[in-house]
C-alpha cells in the first residue's frame, strides 16, 4: 500500500530481521506517553533486533519512557539510515530491570562507556516505511 504522497510505503508482513542493518546501526527514536498524555520523545543507539517481531533497547540514560510504558506500553519507533531511507514502527512495550531480557542487554551493552539501568522489550505490530 503506498500512500498519498507515494513515498511512504505500509509493510504488510512484519520481518524486522530484513531491517537488522538499519535499525541497529543507526540511533533509533522511541515516542512515548505519560499518563496526561504528554508525549516524550527519546534516543537510544543500544538496539538488537531478537526476532522478526521483537526489539530490544537498552536504558543507559532515558529519564520519562520507562515511567511512561509503565503507564502505557504503546510505544513509536523510527530509525532512519544518513541517505534517509527509514521506517516508522508501532508496538507494544514492556520494561524489565531485572531477567532473562536485561542479562541480555547487560551481555551486549554493559562496556565501559555504557551501563544499562534497564531494557526496554517492543513487540512490534505495524511497521511503515521509506526504504
Amino acid at each position: 500500500m503506498i500512500n498519498a504522497d507515494n513515498k511512504t510505503k505500509m509493510l504488510d508482513e512484519v520481518k524486522l530481521t530484513k531491517y537488522v542493518d538499519l535499525i541497529e546501526k543507526n540511533p533509533i527514536h522511541i515516542a512515548s506517553v505519560n499518563k496526561s498524555n504528554k508525549p516524550n520523545l527519546s534516543v537510544a543507539s543500544d538496539i538488537k533486533v531478537l526476532d522478526d517481531k521483537t526489539i530490544l533497547i537498552s536504558n543507559n540514560e532515558m529519564i520519562h519512557t520507562p515511567d511512561n510504558i509503565l503507564v502505557n506500553k504503546n510505544v513509536v519507533l523510527t530509525s532512519f539510515s544518513d541517505k534517509w531511507a527509514g521506517l516508522r514502527m508501532s508496538g507494544i512495550a514492556k520494561y524489565y530491570i531485572s531477567g532473562k531480557y536485561f542479562k541480555i542487554c547487560n551481555d551486549l551493552f554493559n562496556n565501559e562507556t555504557a551501563t544499562p539501568k534497564g531494557v526496554i522489550i517492543i513487540k512490534i505490530k505495524k511497521v511503515e516505511g521509506i526504504v
